[in-house]
């Protein structure tokens, strides 16, 4: 039987397993070196025997390692099981309202502005949101996990497959320092920034990936000198010259960022788009259709406002005007 221990770590052994290497297994899991080998020390412990040895370059697993990964695998799988199924549970016992959402175009400030708004009128019912990798977790992985409303990017009002309620529409510019040579342009395209070291978001969420895809649209590989999270930080950096950037305009609004680095149009415009997507092959629960309604209702009203400012104060239920 497998102690607590062993269950907690299986997952970094599974990763660790796939990227041959700490270095990849790391930025998979968010984890320092130091920290991922003390959590595959700790799990060789339990067990009793090594799980890895190195192969030139290359962690490779010894006849024990293959031998328990298969057990590792479907010890995982039960575990994610049990996980969906209790999320399940829970969200008939508790109401509540299941979101996923995005990390860019300001969605959690948006959620938070719905949310304080829903709440007054619809106290019954509870809020569960996560910020999804969309590089790890997919749409029918988010839906299997009980998340019935997904605020997601695309470069279209529309998924395969899936109901879509199209709710923000912003573009794709480039974030420059304020001394570039390209700065004062009104707009540029996006092969003259070829050759230039990039600051992106995480290589799991969806912009990174689609900035990437962008530029190798445009005929080359960025060069990724950072990931980093946060608006502000990204800017901060932009702004002391470690690189380049391509954001959102709805993510860096000209009024708070462009006197610290240089916010600039592609040519051709990209559009992006922030898309409430929901099953078309369930139907909702009540608590979810109640909470989708009433933002239909809000983003109605107060569109203009939507997605990173929002109705702050006086937003009465629009069910009873």
């Amino acid at each position: 039987m497998l102690d607590n221990n062993t269950i907690k770590y299986l997952n970094d052994f599974i990763t660790l397993a796939d990227a041959g290497n700490y270095t990849k297994a790391c930025d998979r899991l968010y984890l320092s070196k130091s920290t991922l080998a003390k959590h595959i020390k700790d799990l060789e412990t339990s067990l009793g025997h090594k799980l890895f040895a190195a192969s030139g370059h290359k962690l490779v697993l010894t006849d024990f390692g293959k031998f328990f990964r298969d057990y590792a695998d479907r010890f995982v799988a039960l575990d994610q099981e049990y996980e969906q199924a209790r999320a399940a549970y829970d969200e008939d016992a508790s109401s509540e309202v299941r979101v996923a959402v995005s990390p860019h175009m300001n969605c959690d400030h948006m959620m938070n502005m719905l949310w304080d708004h829903f709440v007054p009128w619809y106290p019954q019912y509870h809020l569960a949101t996560v910020e999804y990798p969309a590089a790890i977790l997919s749409m029918e992985d988010l839906f299997a996990m009980g998340y019935e409303l997904v605020f997601g990017l695309s470069w279209s009002k529309a998924k395969s497959g899936c109901g879509c309620f199209p709710w923000a529409e912003s573009t794709l510019i480039a974030v420059l320092p304020l001394t570039h040579t390209l700065a004062g342009r009104e707009e540029i395209r996006l092969d003259e920034l070829k050759g230039e070291s990039f600051i992106l978001p995480p290589r799991d969420t969806a912009l990174h990936q689609m900035a990437v895809a962008c530029c190798k649209e445009a005929g080359f590989e960025p060069h990724v000198n950072f990931t980093i999270q946060g608006n502000t930080n990204l800017v901060d950096l932009v702004a002391g010259n470690v690189g380049v950037s391509l954001s959102t305009a709805n993510d860096l609004p000209a009024d708070v960022y462009s006197d610290r680095a240089a916010l600039v149009p592609l040519s051709p415009a990209r559009p992006i788009y922030l898309n409430l997507y929901y099953r078309k092959d369930q139907a909702l629960s009540i608590s979810a259709r109640t909470f989708f309604d009433y933002a239909k209702l809000i983003h109605r009203d107060h569109q203009k406002d939507i997605p990173y400012y929002g109705p702050e104060v006086g937003v009465e239920n629009p069910f009873f005007k």
